[in-house]
């Protein structure tokens, strides 16, 4: 495998689009976490790690005005937003990587009812792929898009259940129930949150050290994802506070 090549596309993509980049690392960090979840041994990790960093490096050949467009797509376009998974399997194709590395690539839009970019149904879907396929759909719900605004993290995880058997793996999304990450109620109730964020801050260490360097994309990822349920815990506080002021006042 061209590691080296792999490497220059996420660089070329971190100066060239960040958003896209901190979208990758993204759903990197929450494919990681279903790996682990699933208790899959190192070498599927790092596979399943490469193939969501590059999930979406297609789109870095769709113009930017029609991801960036805040209203509905003209037929033309969206025709040109569904080649981004081809047009990336077939650039990393050419690198000389491992074929689920590409298969994960090409079939990230896939739906296990059948009704994805390229038609593929159930378990056809390469099981890798399904685990970027749930991980991408959840880091879109809960980010800000040019045509709508974000979902909260437990209105996004909603989506996940009710999409079992339709959008998603209904096996896999069974497993997420049993852990608090992946549990709407862990980011409904500022107790639950006050756990989870302490695990947040053990996965940040882990990850630091086990990369080394502070600035791989997974670290920056958690790192992002430990400050969003920060501030989602202060907000919590600050509206519990404001309660206990107008009790006060009567």
């Amino acid at each position: 495998m061209d590691t080296t090549g792999v490497n220059n596309l996420l660089r070329t993509m971190k100066k060239s689009w960040p958003g896209l980049f901190l979208h990758s690392a993204n759903v990197a960090n929450l494919s990681l976490r279903i790996c682990t979840l699933l208790r899959l041994d190192e070498q599927d990790r790092e596979t399943v790690i490469a193939g969501a960093l590059l999930h979406d490096v297609g789109k870095m050949f769709v113009k930017r005005e029609i991801i960036d467009k805040p209203g509905p797509l003209t037929k033309g376009e969206w025709t040109e937003l569904k080649e981004h998974p081809l047009r990336g399997a077939s650039i990393i194709e050419g690198m000389g990587v491992d074929t689920s590395l590409v298969e994960m690539v090409r079939y990230h839009h896939e739906r296990w009812d059948g009704k994805g970019y390229e038609g593929l149904r159930g378990e056809r879907i390469p099981w890798r792929a399904r685990v970027i396929v749930l991980a991408d759909a959840m880091d879109a719900m809960i980010s800000l898009r040019p045509y709508r605004l974000p979902l909260k993290i437990y209105e996004a995880l909603e989506e996940v259940y009710q999409g079992a058997g339709s959008q998603f793996d209904p096996k896999l999304v069974a497993a997420l129930a049993e852990e608090p990450f992946w549990q709407t109620a862990t980011y409904r109730d500022p107790a639950r949150l006050e756990r989870q964020i302490d695990n947040e801050k053990q996965w940040l260490a882990q990850l630091a050290d086990s990369y080394i360097t502070l600035s791989h994309p997974l670290v920056y990822a958690q790192s992002q994802w430990l400050d969003r349920l920060l501030v989602i815990l202060w907000q919590f506080k600050g509206n519990a506070a404001g309660r206990g002021r107008q009790a006060e006042r009567g």
